[in-house]
C-alpha cells in the first residue's frame, strides 16, 4: 500500500516538473502562436524543421508553422538555463515545457541529427559554468569579458562563491554577444548555438527563490540574454531563431527513475500474462489430444463389437467364448506393443508441442526484411530509368516501322550500293 502511495505521489511530481520555453525571435517565415504544451524531447524535431530539414515526428505540436520554406533560418541559438522551472522574460512568446529529459541529451539528438543531413555545419555548445580559463579559443574566437562593476550590485556579493561564478557567467553571455556580430560569417548552411547557463541554481538554493538577490539574479540574466538575442539577429540580419529553455536536472531524474519502474512493473506483468497464457494452451492441447486419442478408441472398440455381432450370427456356440477371447486380445495387443493411453498422450501432445514450437518459430524468422537508407533511391533510379527506357525503344521501333524509304532514310543510304550494281 505505501509502495502504491510513493509512486503516485511520484507521478504527480513528474506531472507538475515543468519549465518554460521562449522563443525571443524568429524570421517572418517562421511563426510561433499559442499556447500547447511541448515536450522538452520534442525540441529536436521543432528545431529540425525551423532549419527545413525532415523531422521524425514522434508527435504533434501546433505551436510552429513554416509560412515560406525558402526562406527559413540561417542559424539557431538556444540558451538553456539549468536548476529552475520558470524564466520571467518580458519579451518572446512562452509555451509551457515538459522537461523530460536532460539539457546535453536534448544536445546530443539534435547535433545527431544535423550530422545525418551534413556533416560540415557549425555546431557549437558553450558551456559557461567551465568558467573563461575552461573554455579558452571558442568557435566563436576569443573572448573578453570585461571586470564586474561592484558598484551596480546591490544584493549580489562578489565574496560568495555563488555570486561570482554566476556573475561570470553573465559577463561571458556579454562578451558573447560583443564578438558575436564580427565573428560570425553567415553561409548556405545553417548553424547552431547552444549557451547552457548553470550558475542561477546556486544563487537561488543559497538565498530562495523569492529573494532580492534572486530577483537581481534574474535581471541580469535577462539583460544578458537580450544582448545576445540583438547580436545575433544583427549578425544574421535577422534569418536566426533564438529560443531560451529551462532545465531542472534533478527533476528530470526523478522523472526519469519514475518512468523507468513503471516501465519495469508492465514489463513483468506481461510476462507473467505471457507464463500463465502458455500454461494454459498446453492444458488445453493436452485435454484435446487426450479426447481426441478416446474418440479413436471408441471407434475402434464400436468396430470391434460389430465384428462380434456377425460372428455370434454366424456361430452361435461360441459366441460366449469370442467376448472374452476378443476383450483378450485387445489387451494383449496393447500390452504386447507395450504402448499405453498414457504413453500415447504424451507422445501426441510432445508432437503437438513440437508443431506448435516450429510454426512460433517461422512466425519469428518471418520478420519484414530490413534495407538501408539508399535503398529507396536506388529503387525508384532503376524504375523510372526502366520505364523511360522501355517507352524510348517503343518510340524508336514505330518511328522506324513507319519510315519512308526514300533518298533521304537511312534505309536507302544503307542500300544505295547495292541498288547502283543491279543497274
Amino acid at each position: 500500500m505505501l509502495k502504491t502511495i510513493f509512486c503516485l505521489v511520484a507521478v504527480l511530481v513528474a506531472v507538475k516538473a515543468n519549465g518554460d520555453f521562449v522563443v525571443l525571435h524568429s524570421p517572418s517565415t517562421v511563426l510561433f502562436d499559442g499556447e500547447g504544451e511541448v515536450e522538452q524531447s520534442f525540441l529536436t524535431e521543432v528545431f529540425t524543421a525551423a532549419l527545413g530539414y525532415t523531422a521524425k515526428l514522434r508527435g504533434t505540436w501546433n505551436g510552429m508553422s513554416i509560412t515560406d520554406p525558402f526562406r527559413l533560418p540561417e542559424a539557431v541559438v538556444v540558451m538553456a538555463i539549468e536548476g529552475i522551472d520558470s524564466l520571467d522574460i518580458p519579451k518572446g512568446t512562452r509555451f509551457p515545457l515538459n522537461v523530460n529529459e536532460g539539457e546535453e541529451t536534448t544536445w546530443q539528438a539534435f547535433r545527431q541529427r544535423l550530422d545525418e543531413r551534413d556533416d560540415d555545419n557549425i555546431l557549437v555548445r558553450i558551456y559557461l559554468g567551465d568558467g573563461l580559463d575552461a573554455l579558452g579559443q571558442s568557435a566563436l574566437g576569443e573572448l573578453k569579458p570585461t571586470p564586474i562593476d561592484e558598484t551596480s550590485l546591490k544584493a549580489l556579493n562578489l565574496n560568495k562563491e555563488e555570486d561570482k561564478k554566476f556573475l561570470e557567467e553573465v559577463q561571458l553571455l556579454h562578451a558573447i554577444a560583443k564578438k558575436a556580430p564580427s565573428a560570425i560569417k553567415p553561409d548556405s548552411k545553417p548553424d547552431v548555438y547552444w549557451l547552457v547557463v548553470s550558475g542561477l541554481q546556486p544563487v537561488f538554493d543559497a538565498y530562495g527563490s523569492n529573494s532580492t538577490s534572486s530577483k537581481e539574479a534574474l535581471v541580469l540574466l535577462n539583460n544578458a540574454l537580450n544582448m545576445v538575442r540583438d547580436a545575433f539577429i544583427e549578425a544574421y540580419d535577422g534569418q536566426v531563431l533564438i529560443v531560451a529553455f529551462t532545465n531542472d536536472a534533478s527533476k528530470v531524474h526523478h522523472i526519469r527513475s519514475v518512468t523507468l519502474e513503471r516501465q519495469r512493473r508492465e514489463s513483468a506483468t506481461d510476462n507473467k500474462i505471457k507464463s500463465v497464457g502458455s500454461t494454459s494452451e498446453l492444458k488445453q492441447l493436452h485435454n484435446n489430444t487426450y479426447f481426441n486419442n478416446n474418440n479413436i478408441q471408441i471407434k475402434q472398440n464400436e468396430d470391434e463389437e460389430k465384428k462380434n455381432e456377425d460372428e455370434e450370427e454366424s456361430i452361435t456356440d461360441s459366441a460366449s467364448t469370442n467376448e472374452p477371447n476378443s476383450d483378450t486380445r485387445d489387451t494383449t495387443v496393447n500390452s504386447d506393443s507395450g504402448v499405453t493411453e498414457t504413453d500415447q498422450d504424451q507422445n501426441n501432445m510432445g508432437e503437438n508441442m513440437n508443431s506448435n514450437t516450429q510454426i512460433t518459430g517461422q512466425e519469428i524468422k518471418n520478420i519484414s526484411k530490413k534495407y538501408t537508407q539508399n535503398y529507396p533511391i536506388i529503387f525508384n533510379i532503376v524504375l523510372w530509368f526502366g520505364i523511360i527506357f522501355v517507352f524510348s525503344l517503343l518510340a524508336i521501333c514505330i518511328t522506324i516501322g513507319d519510315m519512308d524509304p526514300g533518298r533521304d532514310s537511312i534505309i536507302y543510304r544503307m542500300t544505295s550500293n547495292r541498288m547502283k550494281k543491279d543497274n
